[in-house]
């Protein structure tokens, strides 16, 4: 995977234009026409991790030598989308990166961030994924996902081979007594991968999501307050299952762990990252083309060697497990993420899940 990681570095770094060729490269709405065109600084305020954020760094900076890009993470979503409010008078980001759609939907009723429509080959304002329709593009283009995962179930193939346990195939199989003692799943009330796996199964199954999760809760030793020992978990064999996101599953995949992901037939919900323009931003024209240049092929291409789903076809192989072509056709139906439904699920998701952990050992 780290070699993956840098030769996909050391691409940027030798050319932005690496991965444009013939009609593409004329197409794209980030070409080297605009090289002499901006300069200046550009401030992106994004919670993605460093190797990711100091790459796409370089690669603007490259197609555009005369911008210098300062990525700032202020710790956190929560605490990016606060620290925005908090400069509203006088804006010191640009472009925030990364994040759910529903956290963006905050910056627009704050008046954090204003309209801007991306000009890229390729991106489309929605696709259809299952009987389903994914919006990509803010109706009124106020912002724009450029990855996505998905809520579903890592399984360790050895060891469901070794216990003689089926595949599930959706949240209810869950359910199954022989699943007992093999399923791993973090807090709910910690960890917001156990919250979106949740409030994918209140979207599906509405109040009777509660019984579908008592028969769950029964195959679940415990819950961890960790979403990454989740994973580890089940890498190492110490679990058959876990209710989890799909991104650290192709990674452990990709690593060569027996591990695989299953996208639920009931219902798998969608964990995207979003970016927008800030309202006010000092340097607003360049960071339209930065945000143009996230949606570019180049940067597509990038977010999926880290496994992030793309959002546009072609950008990788099609075979590939983190291919946006890989995952239209596994998914049978998808949830949106839905805030106003998640606030009046608060109240019970405290009740059952609390009820939850204190019963079981720690």
């Amino acid at each position: 995977m780290k070699r993956i990681q840098l030769f996909c570095f050391a691409l940027i770094i030798c050319g932005g234009s690496i991965f444009a060729t013939g009609e593409q490269e004329e197409t794209n709405a980030v070409n080297s026409e605009s090289l002499s065109e901006l300069k200046g600084e550009l401030v992106v305020y994004s919670t993605i991790f460093a190797e990711y954020a100091e790459a796409m760094k370089i690669g603007f900076e490259t197609i555009h030598p005369g911008v210098t890009v300062h990525v700032i993470n202020p710790g956190g979503t929560e605490a990016m989308m606060k620290k925005l409010d908090a400069e509203k008078s006088n804006p010191q980001a640009d472009v925030v990166h990364s994040g759910s759609s529903l956290n963006y939907e905050f910056a627009i009723a704050q008046d954090l961030i204003q309209p801007f429509k991306p000009v890229v080959a390729g991106f489309e304002p929605s696709i259809a994924v299952g009987s389903s329709e994914l919006t990509l593009s803010h109706p009124e283009d106020y912002y724009h996902v450029w990855s996505l995962m998905f809520s579903g179930i890592m399984y360790n193939s050895v060891v469901m081979e070794k216990n003689g346990l089926p595949l599930p195939v959706s949240y209810a199989d869950l359910q199954n007594p022989l699943y007992e003692g093999h399923i791993i799943s973090a807090n709910p009330l910690k960890s917001s991968t156990a919250g979106t796996n949740v409030m994918a199964t209140i979207s599906s199954y509405g109040d009777k999501a509660w019984d579908l999760w008592d028969g769950i809760d029964k195959n679940i030793p415990y819950y961890s307050n960790s979403s990454s020992k989740i994973y580890a978990l089940t890498n190492k064999g110490e679990f058959a299952m876990a209710i989890c996101l799909s991104r650290p599953v192709f990674v452990a995949k990709l690593e060569g762990y027996p591990v695989d992901f299953i996208f639920p037939e009931d219902g798998s919900q969608v964990a995207d990252n979003a970016m927008a323009l800030v309202k006010g931003s000092k340097n607003p024209e360049i960071a339209k083309k930065f945000i143009e240049y996230i949606l570019s092929d180049e940067m597509q291409k990038l977010g999926a060697s880290y496994l992030y789903i793309p959002v546009k076809k072609g950008v990788v192989d099609p075979s590939e497990s983190s291919s946006l072509e890989s995952v239209l056709s596994k998914v049978k139906s998808i949830v949106l993420p839905n805030a106003e439904l998640a606030d009046a699920s608060k109240e019970k998701i405290q009740e059952v899940f609390g009820n939850f952990t204190r019963n079981k050992a720690q």
